[in-house]
């Protein structure tokens, strides 16, 4: 899991950022590592959300920074992979972004005003929280255009995105809401589905082609929606301790815990439980990526990274220690990127 451009890449890197570290040559070019774990960027303002596609790495920041002027709001920013420049896509606004998903033509995020941040959603009609989009091919860095780039707007900000083969699904904690819009939309239009008893807390959403899952935080419920319909879900498991952010495979589904990870097969036979994966942390848990054979889960407040074999075959592992509020976290082929908030740092791993 490296890049192929191996350890050249990196000695190019360490030359540029202080925050990265140099190969050792053992024998021959053969021979080059790459060091495991590297910081590609720094100075970040509260990084984050993260999202991985093939040629880079995305990720929103929760506040406004040096290089955004008197900007009052955060930054959605990418870093082309292997390479040092951190290139801002959003011109500054007041506009603080916080989840972030990618497919294959355009980046999806959602979006808070920041000078309205403390308003209450009651009985109010307002188009504080937003989800919005824009084609990975538009010149940065674009002017924010609600008009043109919001697939939904409304109150109740959304707090983790999954991207399915139509729909973009967005997690309203505080709206009791699991809210899609349709990937090609022309117009601002919500469609609700999921959770919508007053006392839920949806907190994780997963997608799959046109299949979606999410959690219940509350009630301690998992939710599957695979007909298309407006809230035509059914129910996955129940009598779960709070069930948190949630991803999917081909196989499995695999969610947060106050303190681990649980893991339940799609497939799984009535009456069958969830499998531990991970248990006892300190803290709880704050994101979790998968790719492979492992899951990959950050803890903010331990500030340690965490590596799962899916099939339990091995003790966890911990790939990084002593990070300052290691948060959202990604994974691919090139490695495992997480955004450590509390220092403003965008880190890299990799084992190969």
């Amino acid at each position: 899991m490296r890049s192929s451009k191996g350890c050249a890449v990196t000695l190019a890197l360490a030359a540029l950022a202080p925050g990265l570290q140099g190969c050792a040559q053992i024998a021959g070019l053969e021979d080059r590592e790459v060091i495991p774990l590297i910081t590609i960027a720094e100075g970040q303002a509260g990084p984050r959300a993260i999202a991985l596609d093939e040629k880079a790495i995305y990720w929103a920041n929760e506040r406004s920074d040096g290089a955004q002027g008197d900007a009052t709001g955060g930054a959605l920013r990418m870093q082309i992979k292997d390479e040092f420049a951190v290139i801002d896509l959003l011109q500054p606004s007041a506009e603080a972004p916080e989840a972030i998903a990618v497919d294959a033509t355009h980046i999806y995020w959602s979006s808070t005003d920041s000078l309205r941040a403390n308003e209450s959603c009651q009985g109010m009609t307002t188009d504080r929280d937003k989800l919005l989009r824009m084609p990975k091919d538009a010149t940065p860095p674009v002017a924010l255009d609600v008009k043109e780039m919001a697939l939904w707007k409304g109150c109740g900000r959304i707090s983790a995105i999954a991207v399915g083969d139509a729909r973009v699904y967005g997690v309203r904690t505080r709206g009791n809401r699991v809210t899609w819009a349709k990937k090609d939309a022309t117009d601002v239009s919500y469609y609700p589905t999921g959770i919508s008893d007053p006392s839920g807390e949806p907190a994780g959403v997963a997608a799959d082609g046109n299949i979606v899952y999410f959690t219940d935080q509350s009630t301690g419920e998992i939710f599957v929606d695979d007909t298309g319909d407006e809230e035509k879900e059914r129910l996955v498991l129940e009598g779960l301790t709070m069930p948190g952010l949630i991803v999917v495979d081909e196989a499995n589904l695999y969610w947060l815990t106050p303190d681990g990870v649980l893991m339940y097969p799609r497939s799984a036979p009535t009456g069958e439980g969830p499998v531990t994966l991970l248990e006892g942390l300190s803290s709880a848990p704050t994101g979790i990526a998968a790719h492979g054979d492992f899951l990959y889960v950050t803890v903010r407040a331990e500030g340690n990274v965490y590596r799962i074999r899916k099939d339990k075959a091995a003790a966890r592992d911990v790939i990084a220690s002593g990070q300052k509020g290691p948060t959202g976290i990604a994974a691919d082929e090139s490695g495992v990127y997480w955004t450590n908030t509390d220092s403003g740092e965008i880190v890299r791993f990799t084992d190969e």
